[in-house]
């Protein structure tokens, strides 16, 4: 584990666990939009022959997945709320920029880190959607940038930088504000 914040659950420099954690996540994901969610949800069967395609079909629409648990403390710093900013990487912008700019992108939400040494928020949990479109009209509108330090010589293909985004642009499918 990196020391940078001993409240998440594995090394944020260490993609490949991530995007093994992330399957099942994707996983988890699926049922729940089809069981609480009333929107009909799979797995993008191209994920088979190319693990780099959108992870899912929701809704008959291609869309893909980013899972959130711990707040972008520092989000202050740019005048964001930490408690309803998300981060986007620059690579997925530009990736689905050029390959798939009719994508949906979703957002789960659930802050199990509520406190770092930057701060707390109040907890949250939700998922939330906007068309990738829309995503990047905000980014393009003047988005802030974080750009990460610590990944300037990053080998393993994490993200140098993100963008920062507010939850409030966003279609809410599901928020609550306390852990039941």
């Amino acid at each position: 584990m990196n020391n940078r914040n001993d409240g998440i659950i594995h090394d944020t420099e260490d993609k490949g666990w991530w995007c093994h954690h992330g399957l099942k996540l994707e996983r988890s994901f699926v049922a729940l939009c089809n069981t609480h969610l009333n929107l009909p949800a799979w797995e993008n069967p191209e994920k088979r022959d190319n693990p780099y395609a959108p992870d899912l079909i929701v809704a008959g629409r291609v869309a893909d997945l980013k899972v959130q648990n711990t707040p972008f403390f520092v989000s202050s710093r740019y005048d964001m709320d930490p408690r309803r900013t998300v981060t986007f990487n620059r690579k997925d912008y530009e990736r689905y920029s050029e390959l798939y700019p009719d994508i949906d992108i979703y957002f789960w939400v659930d802050w199990t880190q509520t406190e770092s040494k930057y701060g707390r928020v109040d907890y949250l949990a939700g998922i939330y959607s906007l068309p990738f479109v829309t995503l990047a009209g905000l980014i393009e509108s003047g988005a802030p940038e974080h750009h990460y330090i610590h990944r300037r010589d990053d080998t393993q293909g994490n993200a140098k930088s993100s963008f920062l985004l507010s939850l409030d642009a966003f279609a809410v499918l599901l928020e609550k504000d306390r852990r039941l």
